[in-house]
Parts: C-alpha cells; structure tokens; sequence
C-alpha cells in the first residue's frame, strides 16, 4: 500500500510541474507577444489623447493641439530611424537617445494634459517647452532622413576626398621642386 501511495504522490507532483510549467511558459509567451507590445504602446500613446477629449468646459485645444503634435512628431522619428536602421544608415547617438526622447515627450504630454489653461506662466513655459521639442524631433527626423541617402553617396565622397589629398601631394611635391626646397613631412603616398 506504501508504494502505490508513493507512485501516486509521484504522479500527482509529476503532472502539477507539468502543469505549472505550461503555464509559466504560457504566460511568459504572451507577456513577450507582439500584440501585448502593442497594447502597451498604443495605452501609453493614447493615455494623455484620451485626457485631451475632455468635456468642453475643461478642455484646454492649445494643450490638446500640443499633445497631438508631440505624438505625431515623436512616431515620425521613431518610423524614421527604424527605417534608417534597416537601411544601415549611419544614425551616429540617435539610438542611444530615442528613450530619453520619449521620456521628455511623456513628460510633457503628461502636463500638458493636466494643464486647465495657458493663461498662467506655468502654461506658457509648458506650450514653449511643447513647441520647442516638437522643432527638436523634427530636426532629428530630419537629419536621420538625411543620412538614409549618405552610404550610396559616401564612395564618391571618400573618392573625392582621395583624389583633393593626392592633388595637394602633387602640389606639394611640384612647389618643392620649383623651389628646390625639400619638403616638410614625406608625403603618405606614392606622388608618381
């Protein structure tokens, strides 16, 4: 009777790790899914939009107008440097800062949100501070979309640039030999 009661405790524990590692793995999938990510990003995104349709008594559309342009700037950037990184554009620091970014426009969203009006200088400051890094995202987006069209363009460049050094060396080497004075520094390359 000790061993059947001992089988059975063994079975019940096996099917109870089984069963609780299923569903450790189950949860873990779906915490990691794609959709979850999403969920997150647009309640995240679409937390302060939401503050912004208000009644209208308590509706501030300076703020809401502000709220609005930081959303769609920072997605604009967030798109621009995906693709950028896609490309294997040179993005040089802007990876690094995209978080910092975001925290910013958060910050400000969130107050922009509660602001009750523009009429004090604390509003003021807040829709400056909005306008401000609104002009800062755009910048960046900007300069990241420029810099998708820099690697098609960077051979020329660096051929160029052989081709003004080679051209200062054979200047050089033409100087010193109408002048019969040596050179300065021996020259990196072959001057023939």
């Amino acid at each position: 009777m000790l061993e059947f009661l001992t089988v059975i405790g063994l079975v019940v524990l096996l099917v109870v790790t089984l069963v609780t590692t299923t569903a450790w793995l189950a949860l873990r999938r779906i915490r990691r899914s794609r959709l979850v990510a999403t969920a997150r990003t647009v309640i995240a995104v679409g937390a302060p939009l939401v503050a912004t349709g208000r009644p209208a008594a308590n509706r501030n559309p300076a703020a809401a107008l502000r709220v609005l342009r930081l959303t769609r700037a920072q997605g604009s950037l967030r798109r621009c440097v995906a693709e950028a990184a896609r490309t294997g554009a040179y993005l040089g620091d802007v990876p690094s800062m995209l978080p910092r970014l975001q925290a910013e426009t958060d910050r400000i969203r969130t107050g922009l949100s509660r602001l009750p009006s523009v009429a004090g200088p604390a509003g003021r400051e807040l829709l400056t501070a909005a306008d401000r890094h609104v002009a800062t995202l755009r910048d960046l987006t900007d300069a990241v979309a420029a810099t998708m069209t820099l690697p098609a363009a960077e051979t020329t460049l660096r051929q160029d640039a052989e081709e003004a050094a080679h051209g200062l060396r054979l200047y050089a080497a033409a100087y010193a030999e109408l002048t019969n004075a040596p050179t300065a520094s021996p020259a990196r390359g072959s001057v023939a």
